[in-house]
């Protein structure tokens, strides 16, 4: 048997200098024939480990980073990204080579970031479950589509949505890496206040009708909202009805920042006298809901809650004093011209004081669309020699700013 084994490495040794030939018993047919039985078997089972060998070493020598590996991984690359702009939340198509058609096997990120909107800082995401990890939706070798991510309003304190606007997006597939050109992102609008150019006051503002001063402030969409038309889209929903906005170019110093203006349709106005306006005292208002929406979009802001008055934009003509004779037929008019005069319930003739003259009051007759308002002189209720301060009462019993100065003569 020690003579078998010998013979055995004398064969192996001859095998190893002779490797350009692919089987050893053509060569050494007249030694091999002298072998047992066990020997022979041996000799076989060292020529498969000998094979096994080889092919474990040809595979490592293909390397997929050896510039001469004949079957080289794919490098990955990405040639295109769409549409040009594109939502938080919403699908974006990565077009290159060289992906996964497993969607688990793709890795992509957003990176290199330039800014984010929103409460979530730069410093303080996770990138393991937070929104810079994209989800591979579909995949193909030539294209991915992903889902953009960010995070929902409701996780944050400040109760608005937060992302990145300005990324690059990088795949991974096999240890091969691909980086595109920026990304315009569009975040999600909010509303950030409500307010008035150049100025801290607000409140006001909100009152049916009234134009100059309704002025709300919607940040959030980011660097492209404007080259992505947005503004021309945006549109504020209130108490159920859709208005229309219009975006204010900022000339100077503002704390309105991305204002629009709008106004307040007049049927809003429901002379409610229950609810006091929590910014303006002695006035009145509805509690209304305010969502700003980008039409033809699904993407809408948090809602704000605030007070809208329950009395329109009201304004009427005044004068310095007026005098009519006690003796006249009939009762003298008075007209006034104006807006939101149909809330008057009341024309109230006050005495000047010390004067011993008594209060006259009569119902005035508004026009259909409250821009004029006819008042009777109560002559019968008067006194000659007497100066009345004219008042108008809404329906609210408050009462108005002096309209003018009445004198009844003989």
């Amino acid at each position: 048997m020690n003579w078998g084994i010998a013979k055995i490495g004398v064969f192996m040794s001859l095998y190893f200098n002779r490797m350009e030939t692919f089987s050893v018993y053509s060569k050494f047919e007249e030694l091999f024939s002298s072998l047992t039985f066990v020997e022979k078997a041996i000799f076989n089972l060292l020529i498969v480990g000998v094979y096994l060998i080889g092919m474990v070493g040809c595979a490592e020598e293909q390397d997929p980073n050896n510039p001469n590996n004949p079957n080289p991984i794919a490098n990955v690359e990405i040639t295109e990204t769409s549409p040009e702009f594109i939502f938080w939340g919403d699908e974006l198509t990565l077009t290159g080579k060289g992906f996964s058609t497993k969607p688990a096997d793709n890795f992509v990120w957003l990176k290199n970031e330039t800014a984010s909107l929103g409460s979530c800082s730069s410093d303080n995401r996770s990138d393991s479950t937070g929104w810079r990890k994209a989800t591979v939706l579909r995949a193909t070798a030539t294209s991915l589509t992903i889902k953009v991510p960010y995070k929902i309003a409701s996780e944050n304190s400040s109760n608005r949505a937060c992302g990145v606007i300005d990324p690059n997006i990088s795949v991974t597939v096999n240890g091969k890496t691909a980086v595109s050109k920026k990304v315009k992102l569009l975040g999600i609008p909010y509303i950030a206040d409500v307010c008035y150019t150049n100025s801290g006051w607000k409140g006001a503002g909100m009152i049916p009708g009234k134009e100059l001063e309704n002025q709300i402030s919607i940040p959030g969409v980011g660097l492209y909202g404007a080259s992505a038309g947005i503004d021309e889209k945006m549109k504020l929903l209130v108490n159920g009805v859709y208005l229309p906005l219009t975006k204010v170019v900022s000339t100077g110093p503002t704390n309105c920042a991305s204002s629009f203006k709008f106004v307040i349709p007049l049927e809003f106005a429901d002379g409610n006298c229950s609810t006091p306006d929590p910014v303006l005292t002695s006035r009145f208002a509805n509690m209304m809901d305010f969502v700003a929406v980008i039409d033809g979009t699904t993407k809408s802001s948090e809602k704000l809650t605030y007070p809208v008055s329950s009395f329109p934009d009201r304004t009427f003509s005044t004068f310095t004093q007026r005098v009519f004779s006690y003796s006249a037929a009939g009762n003298p008019e008075i007209v006034l011209t104006g807006s939101g005069l149909n809330w008057y319930k009341e024309a109230r003739f006050s005495p000047q004081p010390n004067t011993g003259c008594t209060l006259a009051t009569i119902g005035p007759v508004p026009s259909v669309d409250g821009t004029t308002l006819t008042i009777l002189v109560p002559l019968a209720q008067m006194q000659v020699g007497c100066s009345y301060t004219l008042t108008l009462v809404d329906v609210c019993g408050r009462v108005s700013n002096q309209v003018g100065l009445v004198t009844i003569g003989t």
